[in-house]
């Protein structure tokens, strides 16, 4: 089931077992047309990578070629790309998954076109590390060496392998061998090892079928594990396959993690079902797009700006689909700029693509001095919507995304779906990332009050703080309203309320949302009744008819935002009183306990703040200790409001604060 028994050629030898528990690293050769990069791969592995008779037949490289090396207690997959700028997609496909490129520049001829595009794709693609093998270093003299040696080194000044070592090499008489095995074994050591968690994906490089065998795919895989048994999905179709064996480097394991060439022995599905540029992941793990955000660098060798609109062919792991390039927020990228851009695939085909990942972006037309290729970059979000030019919100939070660190990406990820529920699967399929780490930044966002978590425990959903606030608001306006229209007691059916609020919504975070504002004392239920809370004995009729008109009208707006309430500065403006005004407003409204002054310039609803505190006291009853992360999820709010609600707490002797810690007094 190896590479080799579909037809890598003649000229392999065998190998031993791959040595265990090391990094699994894969190497890539690139540069021009006839510069050695085949030889030079033969000389160094025993193995032939021109494995097509077309191939033998011309001399030169079309398709993607494979070996592999030990070395040094590594073994090392090779990765030969065809150096010809008619077989550049093969080139792409190849350079994707790179750990290290080896760039093979003939020392007869020095740099050339294919070397400089080869290179660019390299950048682009997050290469960035390399070796430089000086080729063919038996066809010039000493001189001639040493003078192309300084010509390359200029050539490559501000590239990623600018101080690479530099070693002259002969595969036809073996000189520079040893060097540059060294100089290869060096830079392995000093690879990070590629994260072996997150989503397994493997884009197909290969498809072929073997005789007792069947179906035979490979590829380097991203992310991940995969293993015998496994259930596998083709990211073009949905067809499902079973993975019946697994190989790396032509030995039979049981699994093979990222950053590993595997091939994958496949049952249920036929050779002709597959093709390369398909990709294969676990099921429910990957959701296709059609619609990216991404950054683009538009390369300064470029001819001319690039417009706001422009037609592609976009590479994605071995993937090639026709795209259109729209520029976010500005009309035209100059040659050299970086750039938002969103990406919408023109094919009926989507994209198996994850946050993180590398594209490249080709055009029809032959840049300034080589090849088509415009530039490339990472995407940034997968199934984004649509940015329309006049949309300034969708552009702002596009820039938002593609600024954001880990912890605010999840929240506005969350966020876009606003109402509609989102769960931990699902926001895998967007984001790709191991779930302990997503399942800590979630806990850290509910704790912060940042997100509404809902829901069963095994399966829970998600709901960002925004958008909650606004159903809240929504329900308590309708309950207002009901009141205003008819008797003060009159309410809600719970199916009345909830037939209000967007389909999106599911019923559990209704049933959420109405214990939130219950736990607030701004409503109370009844069997399937809902209405707002009735005053206490600080509302009677006598108070409210010694407050002012201004401070009557304030009391339902504080009693609405809980413990979060404007402060004063902001309300001035927004009642249309002066600043004396509101001052005996609020005062009126503290002296008839309907508000807490939490602070001088906070003022909160006295019910909220009493229900608080019972909260807080049977918390501590249970647990005896309070710390910051647990406050801020009872409180429900931000820093801003639980910093002070604790300080408030301190200060009416309810509790009692021991280093970052708060105690029952």
């Amino acid at each position: 089931m190896t590479e080799k028994q579909g037809g890598a050629g003649a000229g392999q030898r065998e190998t031993a077992a791959p040595p265990r528990d090391t990094k699994p690293i894969v190497l890539g050769t690139a540069g021009h047309i006839d510069h050695g990069k085949t030889a030079l791969v033969r000389a160094l592995t025993g193995i032939d990578t021109d494995r097509l008779a077309v191939e033998k037949e011309r001399g030169i490289t079309t398709e993607l070629g494979f070996a592999h090396l030990d070395l040094d207690g590594y073994r090392l997959g090779f990765v030969d790309v065809p150096g010809h700028e008619r077989f550049i997609r093969a080139m792409v496909s190849g350079a994707g998954g790179l750990d290290l490129v080896c760039l093979a520049i003939a020392a007869d001829e020095g740099i050339m076109p294919q070397t400089r595009e080869h290179l660019d794709v390299c950048e682009l693609l997050g290469v960035r590390r390399g070796i430089v093998a000086l080729t063919k270093a038996d066809l010039v003299d000493d001189e001639w060496l040493e003078l192309v040696a300084d010509e390359v080194r200029a050539g490559l000044a501000g590239r990623f392998v600018a101080d690479a070592p530099l070693v002259p090499v002969s595969a036809r008489t073996g000189a520079g061998l040893d060097d540059l095995r060294r100089a290869i074994a060096d830079a392995v050591r000093d690879l990070p090892p590629r994260p072996a968690d997150g989503v397994f994906r493997l884009p197909l490089d290969r498809v072929f079928s073997l005789r007792g065998f069947g179906t035979v795919v490979t590829g380097t895989a991203l992310g991940g594990e995969v293993g015998t048994g496994d259930a596998l999905v083709v990211h073009r179709t949905g067809q499902e396959a079973r993975v019946r064996g697994v190989q790396v480097h032509g030995e039979a394991v049981d699994r093979a993690r990222a950053g590993t060439r595997c091939a994958l022995n496949l049952t249920g599905i036929d050779r002709d079902d597959l093709r390369r540029g398909d990709w294969l992941f676990h099921p429910q793990t990957v959701r296709p797009t059609h619609l990216l955000d991404a950054r683009l660098r538009y390369l300064p060798t470029s001819r001319g700006a690039l417009p706001r609109r422009s037609k592609v062919l976009l590479h994605h792991g071995t993937t090639q689909v026709n795209a259109t390039v729209v520029l976010l927020g500005a009309d035209r990228l100059e040659p050299g700029a970086d750039g938002l851009v969103q990406l919408r695939i023109d094919v009926a085909d989507a994209l198996a693509a994850l946050p993180g990942d590398r594209f490249i972006a080709r055009g029809t037309t032959v840049q300034k001095h080589y090849g088509t290729t415009l530039g490339g970059g990472e995407i940034v979000r997968v199934h984004a919507p649509k940015v329309r030019r006049s949309a300034v919100d969708g552009l702002a939070t596009a820039r938002a995304v593609a600024a954001a660190d880990p912890r605010e990406r999840l929240a506005l990820e969350i966020k876009a779906s606003s109402a509609a529920p989102i769960s931990t699967a699902e926001l895998e399929r967007r984001l790709g990332w191991p779930s302990a780490r997503l399942a800590e930044l979630l806990d850290d966002l509910v704790a912060a009050g940042d997100v509404v978590r809902y829901g069963v425990d095994n399966d829970p959903l998600y709901c960002h703080a925004e958008p909650f606030a606004r159903l809240e608001k929504h329900v308590l306006s309708t309950l207002d309203e009901r009141s205003r229209q008819h008797d003060s007691g009159v309410g809600a059916l719970r199916a009345e309320l909830r037939s209000l609020l967007p389909p999106a919504a599911a019923s559990r975070l209704f049933e959420t949302l109405l214990a939130a504002l219950e736990r607030r004392r701004a409503i109370e239920t009844d069997g399937e009744l809902v209405r707002r809370r009735r005053r206490g004995p600080g509302q009677s009729a006598p108070a409210a008819q010694v407050l002012t008109p201004l401070a009557q009208s304030l009391a339902p707006a504080f009693a609405e935002w809980g413990l979060a309430p404007k402060r004063p500065k902001e309300l001035s403006a927004d009642v249309g009183a002066d600043a004396g005004e509101l001052k005996k407003a609020l005062a009126q409204l503290v002296d008839a306990g309907l508000l807490v002054r939490v602070k001088a310039d906070l003022l909160v609803d006295a019910d909220a703040v009493a229900e608080l505190q019972q909260r807080l006291v049977e918390f501590l009853d249970t647990h005896g200790q309070i710390a910051p992360p647990e406050w801020k999820q009872l409180a429900g709010v931000s820093r801003k409001f639980a910093i002070p609600l604790a300080e408030y707490f301190d200060q009416k002797k309810v509790t009692l604060r021991v280093g970052d810690l708060r105690k029952k007094r």
